[in-house]
């Protein structure tokens, strides 16, 4: 409730203490159907509706409730016989009269209450709405409260709305009447006449009629309310945040820009959700895209200047390029020099950088003035603000799409310039990082700053080429020319200085074309070229970039006409070589300098000695800092050039292609060509239009296509309508050509880029442009031209290329344009030719799920089914093509091959090469074997294996290095900070961190790149060899190999060692939060350090052992040894190479296979024998010589065994050779397969047992290499038809060896003799003695049961004398079955340890044949007899052992498999086997035994097991304690039952027997004895195939096993349930017992009738409802007529005066206690007296079981006593009047009762009473007495506490939860409904506390609404 306003008045509770929209509630809508009622209604809670003569009235409070509660249940709301029955009460003869409504009447309520309380203030009835229960569902609620309002307010306009504005305590129900009024009734807020905070209004200054208008659409709007948006930004604080942010969103859509005006009127601070609205529309309403949102944004600036500002860096945030947006937003709130004052420094230097270049602000003042007011904080930003800049560009450079704003080279001189005046002012921090900028804008290249060529005009031009004319005639010198331009450069004439420019940027422009330049005029150049450097001619950038194409010239070879203009122009400037110290050590590192240019060098030594460094020239100088840098990217992975493209399909024009030097037009005229595509729409297109023709002339549309498709169409895809519209509204040809050919560009770019490969973004630029290819063309019936893209062509390069993540999104975006062509949609047939190779690479293409997906999206959009079309057949019949991988990083093959002989001294490959190693040291530590001759003839070969090595590295080396690093990262970071979480010193954990995370990222590196990269080396290679005129004859597979494999651990160790470096800032960083937290806790405390995240998160911590748990302080000298050891972990041998460290001989190959056999390593073998793959005729050659001298030494020694011979024997030596022989084949797989049949032959060729022994365990080493062999050998072996393979002694060598399952073998020996193969039956029979008669077996009886059964059947059905050995095979198995040990022991000890023995054995045999997957029934049963046969299940001793046995061998594998984490059905399966044993050992036992019955004899050895399974579950329980697990028993008995159901049928005559015996076994496993198996229990006895089968035998046999089980869980919970509070575990417990009981009352019912006593006997007192479950039980065919009915006459059903069926047993209390002969005497005697004097004394408990019991009394002799009386009181009575009336008046039952509730203390007497009420179940004669006998005591008592505990004990029944027993209803409402009892005059105990005379009115009002 509201914490406003006054509480409810008096008026509101009625006598009977019910508020009046509770009252309502229950009498329903009549009561509202007419204002004489509803005054009724008034009456009846004491208000009189006119208010004349009322003693209270109804407050704002009561109404506001009842608003309330009408709007919530408007509808609904039935009615009900409780509802009717009051109805009645209440109206009395009036209730006929009034007539039925579906809801409220409204009006007559709100009528009524004014006429109570004229002075009611409805303002504030509708602020007190604001209680809990308050909360408007829907639009019908809504309307119950305006009608309210109407009724009040006549109009509508004049309706609170602000009653619901601000905070209120239920934020729910505010939100949900402010969601239905916003959504069905907005003109509340638009019209209300109580509003007056509206965010916009039409104010008299406004003049504009457009705004006028716009401000009126508006104000239609419910968001012009500002305490509206208020409100919802209060809501949003609290848990209604995703509710608010919805509707705030909708708003956001509807109109942002009133949103934007009504968020600036918010006072800080701003809360989230104020934020997150701005963020979502500041583009919408500062983007200019909108009609006046110069309006807007001056409106918003005038209302809060910081909210506009905030709204400014918002969008700048989100996107930097907004900052043409933000300018133009100050221009028009003229607020420019304000804005220029925010921070953060980095919008306001981008905003001042972009107002200067537009003439609004004069740069270099506003930075001075800046860097004066705010010093080296200001100088610190404007150095990342350029850093951020150049960044941008370097990634526009390379074809990276832009974020932020370009700067004019202007703005960057002034930077520079302001900067540089600075610098010695700046912090040293700050002076290195200006340094480090500009260094990276020197090496920007050769273009400018904003990624534009400079262009001349074109008389400027032709002015500059006019000197070099004169220059190349011989008319000027050179130094002339450098006179000319000394002038030209401080001429104060511009015009000079344009020239100037020109003729210095046209030289460096015209160096990539001096190789053309005949001799004599690159002379002439190389000498200008020179003099301008040598005079300081060229500006600072231009300079460097000189210096560094003379260095990149001098670097070709000697001769070539680029080193000879190096070297010219390097003798020009020779002078100022001091000045650049690194430039002269970048000289002397040419290799070819010192011969072709000694005075040169000679030179720079002196200088390097003079300035005092022999090796390197001082530090690195400005005027070198491009040199240098751009060299050391080159040497470290720069690219090689440009590759060549991936994708032929695709071909531009080459009349456009080539011409990439397009005119662009000025930066003003840029800026409003790029302002007008910002703001066009469709609505102003036709003016956006013309203002673009006149700004776009011809010659700049090459350059509008460019920035159309580059900037716009790639990264808009939501407004290619409107720039094609555009383009159709400036109606030019050229223009659409244009853009065509920058479209087709733009893809030839993205689809050859290996990044669009590996980068989502990229692909979905790639898509986008397919989309506007596609509706440039296709959408308007314009061909795609075959000769620009052939689409069929780039899927079929895409998928030879594995590049179909690339084109498949593309082609399908590009086709989905034709579903709104009429040329091209289907069944066009270029269309259609498309789609069968889409179908064919969708059905048989193997494509991932994302691609699948996007061919299915095409189909749909063009209504194609992709199932439907033919595919073809281009890709199946399509030869392999070469993977790009090894082509598109290799230079084009010469189109002639020279003689392979190549010139020692010439390069072996091209510069293009030179530059593309990344690893320039690799070739001091790349090996190469002397064995190799070539390289010693051709040591230039050398310099391709280098860069094939290098090659093979960088293609591997980062996706590797990436995922190692961040792997590693993760583990060790997760690793560390549980290992360091008392470590409080962050430096000892920074060092374990990087001592791990470079080991592990190293190791997995080094591991991950291993195959990958020989397969890339050797690829890299062949293909470089090839390119440069080498033939395989030449240089051969085995010399390529050999070099792979010698050089594979050097590049390994470099990606190993990367992946270590790189991994150490990763550690660093994912571990900094904890370093920190470090620091912060020994600044604030010296109290030890624990990390609670790690305590908090996991139990790893506290459950360590005690050796190994953490201690404060940190970790030991021990435990961090263990990171210490990672720095000891071996390294990578060419990494201890590389390192200069000795290392040991490298291991060969071969001797790690040879080490895979155990056998001794042989040397190693020269050139001839290669380490490498060999080739398929080289092995079979070796493999010929191996095995011929292996089998002649074989015959040698053929009395001889494998295992007698000699370690260094020569068989054993060629043995190891031959698998050694097999890895070092190309081929594994076939060369395998080839000596396994070579072997094969040969094991069955040779009969002596040494050459059998030593080619079967040749073939096991082959398998072992191969599993195409291994698969081979075993269908050979099992299925081949060959008569050679049945010979014994060599399959008894193959099962030795393994190669031959025997379940296999015996099952196809069985098919094959069964289908007639009768020749089988000698081999069999000579095979099964072998593997079975013999010690030790091979197998057992039961591997060969199929064999073994059919030639018993074969026998039975023939004598044939043929089968004279299979029958004495069997014999003597029937004889070897009859276990010697077991039948002598049968005497001994059954704990005989050589008994347990064999008989764990047999349950072992026997869980194998259960769990074998063919295992069957008969197989069962031959098991079973075979036991029987074995006297096991007969012999007492040896039964009992053996059950044992199986039981604790069962359970502990059970146990241990879980532990191990086995799948539950493995561990399981020795259970499960178990329990399907006892099963077929009953079922399968012998019809006669000893004389008895069959079914005796199976009964007792049901129970002997299911003892034995109690004796073990029992001392396991007992032994292990609190760690016994319940599982394997649960899992036993379970799959018990389900076995003896599944076995029903064949059981049946003792069923029930072993149901009963189960029952038996469970209650001596009651959860009193054995608490550790009581969960367990609970599932057992409740199992499906238990409870329902024990429940339904036939005559309720089952029902007392089950009564005695459901009494053992009562008995179990009742001291848990006297309590009162459970533990979770009991909950549980008593949560499944609820269960039960409600499955037992729907299903059973009759069985909870006759138990109930036995069941309520045990129950405590305090469980009433559960209790009740079982009083409210009665029988399935018995139909209860309805309690609350009207003058129900309970004597009058047929039912009372039947007996209902007890069948627990009530007596027995009264016998063991003396008590019945004395109760039966006074019954017929009605005396002696004494005994109802002493009777109260008899029931009192002794001192003993009073203090078990905690009771005073004896309750359960107190329950036999009432009820035995009670029975023998209805027997006598019927017995006298013949009927089911029994007598209440004064007799001897009576006598005993109404002596004991009088004699009987306050305990005594509630349990007595409570016996009585037990009794009041279904209508029946018992409960129709004791309902009268209840009644009578009350109505004769006369003491009231005796009639207050009468009422207590039925009304703590009633006021619990459903069910109620029947006979409790009835009683109660006699009791209180008849006058004869005088209930509600007993005002001392129902009206001795208002919560109690609460409960009673409450009760007794259900009871009248029941009626």
């Amino acid at each position: 409730m509201s914490s406003q306003g006054p509480e409810p008045s008096a008026a509101g509770q009625p006598s009977l203490g019910i508020p009046l929209a509770t009252l309502m509630q229950d009498l329903g809508y009549r009561c509202t159907g007419m204002i004489s009622v509803f005054q009724r209604t008034l009456k009846e809670i004491g208000v009189n509706a006119n208010n004349t003569s009322a003693t209270a009235v109804l407050g704002e409070s009561d109404v506001a409730r009842v608003l309330s509660m009408m709007s919530r249940t408007y509808s609904g709301l039935d009615e009900t016989a409780a509802m009717l029955s009051l109805s009645a009460a209440v109206f009395g003869n009036e209730f006929p009269e009034m007539r039925k409504l579906q809801t409220w009447d409204v009006d007559v309520v709100i009528s009524c209450f004014m006429e109570n309380n004229p002075d009611l203030d409805w303002h504030f009835v509708f602020r007190q709405l604001d209680h809990q229960d308050f909360v408007v569902f829907d639009q019908g609620g809504l309307t119950v409260l305006l009608k309210g309002a109407k009724v009040v307010y006549k109009d509508l306009y004049q309706f609170p709305i602000n009653a619901f504005f601000g905070r209120w305590s239920n934020p729910k129900g505010q939100l949900s009447f402010l969601k239905q009024a916003i959504q069905f009734s907005s003109e509340l807020f638009v019209r209300n006449q109580n509003v007056s905070r509206r965010i916009v209004s039409i104010e008299a200054s406004i003049t504009n009629a457009n705004v006028r208008t716009m401000i009126q659409n508006w104000s239609t709007l419910p968001w012009n309310l500002l305490d509206l948006l208020e409100t919802l930004l209060a809501l949003s604080e609290s848990d209604l945040y995703d509710e608010v942010k919805i509707i705030s969103e909708s708003a956001c859509q509807q109109s942002p820009e009133l949103v934007a005006m009504g968020l600036a009127q918010i006072k800080e601070p701003w809360n989230s959700l104020h934020k997150e609205l701005t963020a979502s529309i500041v583009h919408i309403v500062l983007g200019g895209n909108h009609p006046h949102w110069n309006f807007v944004v001056t409106r918003i600036w005038q209302t809060s200047q910081k909210y506009l500002m905030n709204m400014l860096l918002t969008m700048y945030a989100k996107e930097p390029t907004s900052i043409t947006r933000a300018l133009d937003v100050a221009q028009e709130v003229k607020a420019l020099a304000q804005i220029l004052e925010s921070q953060p420094y980095g919008f306001s230097i981008d905003l001042a950088a972009l107002a200067s270049r537009r003439d609004f602000l004069n740069l270099e003042k506003w930075l001075l003035d800046h860097i004066r007011q705010d010093g080296d904080v200001f100088i610190k930003a404007c150095l990342d603000f350029l850093n951020e800049k150049v960044a941008s560009q370097i990634w526009r450079q390379e074809s990276v799409m832009m974020q932020t704003v370009p700067l004019s080279p202007v703005v960057i001189e002034t930077f520079i310039k302001i900067l540089t005046a600075h610098s010695s002012t700046m912090s040293a921090e700050n002076a290195e990082y200006f340094r480090e900028i500009l260094t990276t804008i020197e090496t920007s290249g050769e273009e400018n700053t904003n990624g534009e060529r400079t262009k001349f005009s074109p008389d400027v031009e032709a002015e500059a080429n006019s000197y070099y004319e004169r220059i190349y005639k011989g008319v000027f010198t050179i130094s002339n020319m450098v006179e000319v331009l000394q002038n030209f450069k401080v001429s104060p004439d511009p015009r000079k200085q344009e020239v100037y420019k020109c003729m210095v940027h046209s030289l460096l422009e015209e160096y990539r074309w001096f190789t053309t330049y005949p001799e004599k005029e690159l002379a002439i150049t190389s000498v200008l070229f020179g003099a301008l450097i040598q005079n300081q001619l060229f500006t600072l950038v231009a300079q460097w970039m000189a210096l560094r194409y003379v260095l990149d010239a001098l670097r070709q070879p000697v001769g070539s006409l680029l080193f000879k203009f190096g070297s010219q122009a390097l003798a020009q400037f020779q002078g100022r070589l001091p000045e650049w110290p690194q430039y002269c050590s970048l000289l002397l590192q040419i290799p070819h300098l010192p011969q072709a240019l000694p005075q040169v060098i000679a030179n720079i030594k002196n200088i390097q000695k003079q300035s005092g460094s022999e090796s390197q020239g001082g530090p690195a100088t400005s005027d070198t800092a491009y040199v240098e840098t751009s060299e050391s990217a080159a040497q470290n992975g720069g690219q090689s050039g440009n590759p060549s493209a991936v994708f032929t399909a695709l071909q531009l024009d080459s009349s456009l292609s080539g011409d990439q030097n397009y005119p662009v037009p000025p930066e003003e005229v840029q800026d409003q060509i790029l302002f007008i595509v910002n703001n066009v729409s469709f609505t102003n297109l036709e003016t956006k239009v013309a203002d673009m023709s006149e700004l776009l002339s011809s010659t700049y549309l090459r350059w509008f296509g460019y920035y159309l498709v580059d900037k716009r169409a790639s990264q808009e895809p939501n407004f290619h309508s409107l720039y094609l519209e555009l383009l159709d509204k400036l109606k030019l040809p050229l223009l659409n050509k244009y853009v065509l050919h920058e479209t087709y560009a733009s893809i030839h770019v993205l689809l050859n880029s290996d990044k669009t490969v590996e980068l989502y973004d990229e692909r979905k630029v790639l898509k986008t442009l397919g989309t506007w290819l596609g509706s440039q063309t296709l959408a308007r019936d314009r061909p795609i031209k075959q000769k620009n893209l052939s689409i069929k062509d780039l899927l079929l390069e895409g998928h030879d290329k594995q590049r179909l993540i690339v084109v498949i999104p593309f082609v399908c975006k590009v086709l989905e344009q034709c579903a709104t062509s009429r040329v091209f949609k289907p069944p066009n047939p270029w269309l259609m030719a498309i789609m069968k190779l889409m179908a064919e690479l969708y059905q048989f293409g193997q494509l991932k799920s994302n691609l699948i997906f996007e061919i299915e999206i095409l189909c749909k959009k063009i209504n194609l089914e992709i199932t439907a079309i033919t595919p073809t057949t281009l890709l199946r019949n399509r030869p392999l093509q070469s993977t790009p991988a090894t082509s598109a990083a290799a230079p084009p093959m010469p189109q002639s091959v020279p003689t392979p002989v190549i010139n020692p001294s010439a390069p072996i490959a091209s510069s293009q090469d030179e530059s593309s190693v990344g690893f320039p040291n690799l070739a001091s530590f790349i090996t190469f074997n002397p064995n190799v001759p070539i390289f010693n003839a051709q040591p230039s070969l050398r310099r391709i294996v280098h860069i094939a090595i290098d090659r093979a590295i960088r293609e591997i080396i980062t996706p590797v290095v990436e995922r190692s690093v961040t792997i590693a990262s993760i583990a060790s970071r997760e690793l560390v900070i549980k290992d360091f979480a008392l470590e409080p010193n962050e430096e000892k954990m920074r060092k374990a961190g990087q001592l791990m995370v470079q080991s592990l990222a190293g190791s997995l590196a080094s591991v991950t790149c291993r195959e990958p990269v020989r397969i890339s080396m050797t690829s890299h290679m062949r293909t470089l060899l090839l390119q440069n005129g080498f033939s395989e004859q030449t240089v051969p597979d085995q010399a390529i190999y050999v070099t792979v494999q010698d050089n594979l651990d050097l590049a390994c160790s470099v990606i190993e060692k990367t992946a270590a470096e790189k991994a150490v800032p990763e550690i660093d960083e994912a571990l900094g939060p904890a370093f920190l937290s470090r620091r912060k806790h020994r600044e604030r405390t010296t109290q030890p350090f624990y990390d609670m995240q790690v305590y908090a998160g996991s139990r790893y911590p506290s459950s360590l052992p005690e050796s190994l748990r953490l201690k404060p302080g940190g970790l030991t000298q021990q435990q961090l040894r263990t990171y210490e050891d990672f720095a000891r972990l071996p390294r990578h041998v060419a990494e201890e190479r590389a390192r200069g460290m000795p290392v040991p001989n490298r291991i060969d190959p071969r001797q790690e296979a040879i080490g895979m056999y155990g056998m001794q390593p042989i040397p190693p073998q020269t050139f001839e024998d290669p380490s490498g793959p060999l080739s398929n005729q080289l092995v079979l050659e070796k493999f010929s010589a191996l095995i011929t001298e292996l089998e002649k030494l074989v015959m040698i020694n053929s009395n001889l065994t494998l295992a007698s011979l000699p370690p260094q024997h020569d068989i054993t030596a060629l043995m190891r050779q031959i698998p050694i022989l097999v890895t070092q084949s190309i081929n594994r797989d076939e060369t395998a397969l080839l000596f396994s049949q070579k072997i094969m032959s040969m094991i069955y060729k040779d009969d002596s047992p040494l050459a059998r022994e030593t080619f079967v365990l040749l073939l096991d080493k082959l398998c072992e290499l191969s599993k195409k062999v291994a698969r081979e050998v075993t269908g050979w072996l099992l299925y081949a038809d060959d008569e050679r393979k049945y010979n014994v002694p060599v399959t008894i060598s193959f099962i030795q060896q393994r190669l031959i399952a025997i379940q296999e073998l015996d099952q196809q020996l069985a098919r094959l003799i069964e289908s007639g193969r009768l020749s089988l039956i000698d081999f069999t029979v000579k095979l099964i003695r072998k593997c079975i008669m013999e010690d030790p077996p091979l197998a057992t009886q039961h591997d060969f049961f199929n064999t073994i059964d059919l030639m018993s059947k074969l026998v039975a059905r023939t004598k044939a004398p043929e089968l004279e050995p299979t029958v004495a095979l069997l014999e003597d198995l029937r004889k070897r079955t009859a276990l010697l040990p077991l039948r002598d022991a049968q005497n001994k000890d059954g704990e005989n340890s050589n008994l347990r023995e064999p008989l764990a054995m047999l349950f072992t045999e026997w869980v194998r044949l259960f769990v074998h997957p063919a295992s069957n029934e008969k197989a069962h049963a031959q098991f079973i007899l075979q036991l029987q046969q074995q006297g096991i299940p007969m012999a007492d001793d040896v039964s009992i052992l053996f059950f044992r046995v199986c039981t604790e061998l069962s359970v502990e594998n059970y146990l241990k498999q879980k532990l191990n984490n086995a799948p539950p059905v493995m561990a399981a399966q020795a259970v499960d086997a178990f329990a399907r044993l006892i099963v077929l050992l009953v079922r399968y036992h012998p019809d006669q035994l000893s004389g008895a019955s069959a079914n005796v004899a199976k009964h007792n050895l049901v129970t002997k097991m299911l003892s034995i399974i109690v004796l073990v579950l029992v001392h396991a329980h007992e032994q292990k304690k609190n760690f016994f697990n319940p599982k394997p028993f649960l899992r036993l008995f379970s799959t018990l039952l389900n076995d003896l159901h599944a076995n029903e049928q064949h059981l049946q005559p003792i069923y029930f027997e072993i149901l009963s015996a189960i029952s038996n076994t469970f209650h001596t496993l009651q959860p009193g004895f054995l608490p550790g198996f009581t969960f367990s229990w609970l599932q057992l006895i409740s199992h499906r195939h238990f409870m329902p089968k024990l429940l339904m035998a036939e005559n309720q046999r089952g029902w007392p096993f089950f009564q005695r089980l459901m009494a053992d869980l009562f008995k179990f919970l009742q001291p848990f349930l006297r309590q009162g509070e459970m533990t979770e575990p009991l909950k549980l417990l008593y949560k499944g017992t609820l269960r039960i009981l409600l499955v037992l009352l729907h299903d059973v019912p009759e069985f909870l009738c006759d138990y109930h006593f036995s069941f309520v006997d045990v129950i405590p007192h305090n469980c009433i409802q559960l209790r009740n479950l079982i009083l409210s039980a009665f029988p399935r065919n018995m139909k209860l007529p309805d309690p609350f009915t009207p003058n129900l006459r309970v004597e009058n059903l047929p039912e009372i005066s039947h007996a209902p069926t007890v069948l627990s047993d009530y007596t027995s209390t009264l016998v063991q206690n003396g008590f019945k002969q004395d109760v039966d005497l006074y019954l017929k005697t009605r005396g002696p007296v004494s005994f109802l004097i002493d009777l109260r004394s008899r029931l009192v408990n002794s001192s003993a079981s009073q203090s078990q019991t905690g009771f005073h009394y004896n309750i359960q002799l107190v329950n036999s006593l009432v009820l035995y009386v009670g029975v023998q009181a209805i027997a006598q009575s019927q017995g006298k009047q013949g009927q089911g009336i029994p007598a209440i008046a004064p007799s001897p039952p009576m006598d005993i009762f109404q002596q004991l509730v009088v004699d009987l203390d306050t305990e005594g007497r509630y349990f007595f009473l409570s016996a009585i009420a037990n009794q009041l179940r279904y209508p029946n004669s018992h409960t129709h007495y004791f309902s009268c006998v209840l009644l009578y005591l009350f109505s004769e008592a006369n003491q009231e506490i005796i009639q207050e505990q009468i009422t207590r004990v039925l009304l703590e029944r009633l006021i619990v939860n459903r069910p109620h027993p029947y006979g409790l209803l009835i009683t109660f409402i006699e009791l209180i409904r008849n006058s004869r009892y005088n209930f509600w005059e007993h005002t001392n105990f129902i009206r001795c506390a208002p919560d109690i005379e609460r409960l009673f009115t409450s009760v007794a009002k259900s009871i009248n609404a029941g009626a």
